[in-house]
């Protein structure tokens, strides 16, 4: 019987030819998880540091491309006079030179500044004892006598695009890296 198509048990003896890459694609599919992951904590990592130069960029200018207030008369005259530069966000360069590229929990990274960092005195009247993340969280955020000066979230909003920016950067090197393995992908 087997040579009429049949086996003993009445199952067919038919061969498969399995047509594609299949091989590839199932050790794509058995390495999904891992294969996303690290895609995706690198993509993850890269624009961390894009967005960190970014920052940099704008705490070295002012924010100028923000459109932040300028700072007030006295106190411009009160930075000259102490050695300070005219510009906004900038007295000496400990700000911008203590922004970094931080692992968070899980694969996960951020940009910010790490505490405890001691700014230097600038003159000695200077009885301010905040940290650099502190002051960085001042000008950020404002208080009743600062007007905010968020360099940190208008740079994520406007140079990197926010959540939505960040999410296209992310599935684009998702893409690249499944191109890479053979694989295309097609958005739907």
């Amino acid at each position: 019987m087997a040579s009429k198509g049949l086996r003993s048990r009445g199952g067919f003896n038919v061969e498969m030819h399995l047509v594609g890459e299949w091989a590839k694609l199932n050790s794509l599919v058995n390495n999904l998880d891992t294969t996303i992951s690290v895609a995706s904590t690198n993509a993850q990592l890269k624009l961390a540091n894009k967005y960190k130069d970014r920052v940099k960029l704008n705490i070295r200018t002012g924010g100028k491309r923000f459109g932040y207030p300028k700072n007030k008369e006295d106190y411009s005259n009160f930075k000259k006079k102490k050695g300070g530069p005219n510009s906004l966000l900038v007295w000496s360069r400990a700000m911008h030179d203590n922004v970094e590229v931080v692992k968070l929990r899980g694969n996960r990274y951020g940009v910010g500044i790490p505490k405890n960092i001691k700014r230097a005195s600038y003159h000695r009247y200077d009885n301010n004892r905040l940290s650099v993340s502190e002051y960085a969280n001042v000008l950020e955020h404002g208080t009743s006598k600062i007007k905010p000066r968020p360099v940190f979230s208008d740079t994520f909003r406007y140079d990197i695009g926010g959540i939505k920016g960040l999410k296209t950067y992310i599935e684009w090197h998702l893409r690249r890296e499944f191109i890479k393995r053979g694989i295309n992908l097609t958005k739907i």
